[in-house]
């Protein structure tokens, strides 16, 4: 660190210089960033679940979706039908719609019994021209089991088009050729737009809006917080310079790595405001303390640097560690989250570091804030308040600690995990309004894939075993949350009953294999077999049961999930290998990996923070005492998650890492100032604790100011993840002080480490900026 003090000292605009190319360099890195929402790759490639959801890809086919829903007072209507009708032909041109794998009233195929066999064909190809036609077109829909309550609801007033795509489509295209065309049928029906590139697009546009939104706002406020804690030209460009710079730094470095935007790493921008912010005061403060004794702003900054450096380098190691540990997720985004939020927090020190003490030394002395000013009177009066309780009332705030202790167990024993991607977006969101819309009136668009896989071929057209698959359907229907199931079996009933003249007590599975096989034959006639291709492989071999939920909650996907699975091996035994996919069976994995990352991710980052800072103190009590703010703060941040019914979840699982970062950066620099004052002071508790307050502690109220300005933006998002983020992270900040200016003077009043307390006296030959500060203060009192 002296080896940067006295470049700066010698030659800041070397300093300068090379920030600036540094700057060029990886700023070139942000016109290379992307967005992704693609959720498929956010689980390890060895987990179950992306294992079985590939299987079904590879047996089945990937195939997402683009649902069009159609809300009316009647669809059975000739404008209504007319709207299906070409909606469900103009579908077919859109870029990445798989033209024959449109589902619609108008293209479903019906499969109806005849003299001479079955015939398989359109529901409706036109509009029916009378009411009778139309009559009859409803009577037909409500008496096909494949239709009714999946296609058109029971009370028709609402039904779908649905339209398979190619698996490299475009979904931006797919968007705005899908919207085009509802707009252009826009009239008395309601429409709702659902599926994965409709769910993806909303995610992209949430994104992007947020980083418009948040971040000019996020550094509006920050500058207000600078004006308010400096009150000068240089105390609000400087750290803002800071804050721009950092971010630069830390996306462009995102760019180069090939890490995309996802609504996680969305936050980084507004993250970066927070720590630059912190960093840029912290240094700041202290060239204003320096400069007091000094004539020469060179001096200034070259102390600066030696005294502030090592506090800002060890806590911005600590923190990119904090950050670092989040690796341990075995979700992606999360991973990505913490490795580039901990190659920003570096950046954030060096730029720190560099840049303001490099400027000062370039600066005039003339105009510079002085540290205690009328202004401030009140301030320093508050904060020498605290220390004053915090000494006198040590005991009593130690058992107030241990309290808030007990009572955050008890929120914390009520958090609930997971969360599917719907509820990141508000209640009035478009996309929430659409999915309650399904899941009120068709059954919902969550899915769970059950991929039953015989021991053989052709053994899923045996009758013995398709009425186990259709038993377990019935089964799954009966449960809250289960809307409706489709199988293979579905269509074997449907032919069935269609054979047998309609006739409700054939709506079953044939008991014959051979009379199976006639209806396939017969099938094949005038429909095509591949219609079955995403229910049934070619070698009849493996089955997927798909089962529709209308419930969000993980709570209830895990209780169903147990349920299914405890059915299917009691029944299919050793007949056949069940594996569980799908859309819901994803989120319950990543809820596995969040709960157990979680509880990990806190351990190891709090551990190798302690290890880190006994090594660096030199002190196992130091260290202890270092890593109270944080453990306090993560308490109560978390016992507050259970209270306030604030769900841990993606968004969520970083607070921690990141409030470790911010605890350990308030601790450090108490800590470190603390022990340089007990030296000066030769062990005087009080006069060192008071000087500290009024040096670091004050750091860390302007610290805490900015950054819950520069935080508090995130209620502004659009998604409800970051939101809470936004609340938790400030309330972190809030604990954290409270953890540092109130708890660290009790505790070492208590306890009183000997490598505190037991240090040589420092000769101080001048006047220190704490005794001036009091002296101003006291100068200041008797003036008013």
């Amino acid at each position: 660190m002296k080896l940067i003090a006295n470049i700066i000292y010698k030659r800041p605009w070397i300093v300068l210089i090379g920030l600036l190319v540094t700057t060029v360099l990886l700023g070139t890195g942000v016109t290379k960033l992307e967005t992704k929402n693609n959720q498929d790759s956010e689980l390890p490639e060895d987990d179950p679940i992306v294992k079985t959801n590939d299987y079904l890809e590879e047996v089945f086919g990937k195939k997402d979706v683009l649902i069009v829903g159609i809300e009316t007072e009647n669809v059975f209507n000739k404008e209504t039908l007319s709207k299906i009708i070409n909606i469900s032909q103009e579908i077919e041109t859109v870029q990445g719609v798989i033209g024959d794998e449109i589902t619609s009233l108008s293209t479903i195929n019906n499969i109806q019994g005849k003299d001479w066999g079955l015939d398989v064909g359109p529901l409706m190809e036109e509009v029916p021209a009378t009411k009778e036609e139309i009559l009859e077109l409803k009577k037909e829909v409500f008496s096909n089991e494949l239709v009714i309550g999946r296609l058109v609801s029971e009370d028709a007033t609402f039904t779908s088009i649905i339209a398979n795509l190619d698996e490299d489509y475009d979904q931006t295209v797919v968007y705005n050729e899908i919207s085009e065309i509802i707009k252009k049928h826009e009239g008395q029906e309601k429409f709702y737009l659902a599926g994965a590139p409709i769910n993806s697009h909303e995610i992209d546009t949430g994104i992007q809006d947020d980083v418009n939104l948040l971040l000019p706002l996020g550094l509006l406020l920050v500058l207000i917080g600078y004006f308010i804690s400096f009150r000068s030209a240089k105390g609000v460009i400087l750290p803002f310079v800071v804050v721009v710079l950092s971010i630069i730094w830390t996306m462009g470095l995102m760019g180069h790595i090939g890490f995309p935007i996802t609504v996680v790493s969305s936050v980084l921008p507004m993250l970066m405001i927070a720590i630059s912010s912190s960093y840029g005061i912290h240094v700041l403060h202290r060239y204003y303390e320096e400069i007091l004794t000094s004539e020469n702003r060179k001096v200034a900054a070259r102390e600066t640097v030696k005294k502030i450096g090592p506090a800002v380098l060890m806590t911005g190691i600590t923190s990119a560690i904090g950050s670092a540990t989040l690796i341990i997720f075995k979700v992606t985004s999360i991973q990505e989250f913490g490795i580039i939020t901990s190659l920003g927090i570096i950046s954030t020190l060096l730029v720190s570091i560099l840049f303001i003490p490099a400027i000062l030394a370039l600066s005039k002395k003339k105009g510079e804030k002085k540290s205690t000013k009328n202004k401030e009177v009140l301030l320093n009066k508050f904060l020498l308040w605290v220390a004053a309780v915090s000494l006198k009332y040590r005991m009593r705030i130690l058992i107030f600690t241990l309290l808030l202790f007990v009572i955050s167990g008890i929120g914390i024993s009520k958090i609930r995990v997971g969360n599917d991607f719907i509820k990141y977006f508000p209640k009035e969101h478009v996309l929430r309004s659409t999915f309650n819309k399904f899941n009120d009136k068709l059954g919902g668009v969550r899915t769970m894939d059950i991929m039953i896989e015989a021991k053989e071929a052709d053994m899923i057209k045996d009758p013995t075993f398709l009425k186990k698959i259709a038993n377990f359907q019935k089964f799954a229907e009966s449960q809250p949350g289960i809307g409706y199931s489709s199988s293979f079996s579905d269509i074997i009933k449907r032919m069935n009953l269609q054979m047998n003249d309609a006739d409700p007590k054939f709506n079953t599975i044939p008991d014959s294999k051979n009379t199976i096989a006639q209806y396939l034959l017969l099938y094949s006639m005038s429909g095509d077999p591949g219609d079955f291709g995403d229910l049934i492989d070619y070698d009849y071999q493996r089955a997927k049961v798909k089962l529709f939920l209308t419930t969000s909650e993980q709570e209830e996907h895990i209780a169903l999930y147990k349920k299914f699975e405890t059915y299917v091996n009691e029944n299919f035994k050793g007949e056949a290998n069940i594996e569980f996919g799908g859309e819901v069976m994803f989120w319950l994995a990543q809820i596995r990996y969040i709960v157990n990352g979680k509880i990990q991710n806190i351990f190891l980052a709090i551990l190798i923070v302690l290890v880190f800072c006994v090594i660096v103190l030199r002190s196992i009590s130091l260290g202890l005492l270092s890593i109270v703010p944080l453990t306090v703060s993560s308490i109560l941040t978390f016992g507050f998650m259970g209270f306030l019914g604030i769900r841990l979840e993606t968004g969520t699982a970083i607070i921690t890492a990141i409030g470790i970062g911010i605890g350990i950066d308030f601790a450090i620099h108490y800590l470190l100032r603390f022990k340089e004052e007990m030296m000066i002071t030769n062990g005087n508790l009080e006069k060192a604790t008071e000087t500290t307050i009024l040096t670091s502690g004050k750091a860390i109220i302007y610290d805490v100011v900015s950054n819950i300005l520069g935080f508090i933006v995130f209620i502004f998002s659009g998604f409800l993840p970051i939101q809470y983020f936004g609340w938790l992270i400030s309330l972190t900040m809030i604990t954290v002080a409270f953890g540092s200016l109130v708890l660290f003077p009790s505790l070492l009043g208590i306890f009183k480490p000997k490598s505190l307390f037991q240090q040589k006296m420092i000769v101080v030959k001048e006047e220190t900026p704490p005794k001036i500060i009091k002296k101003e203060m006291a100068l200041s009192e008797e003036s008013n």
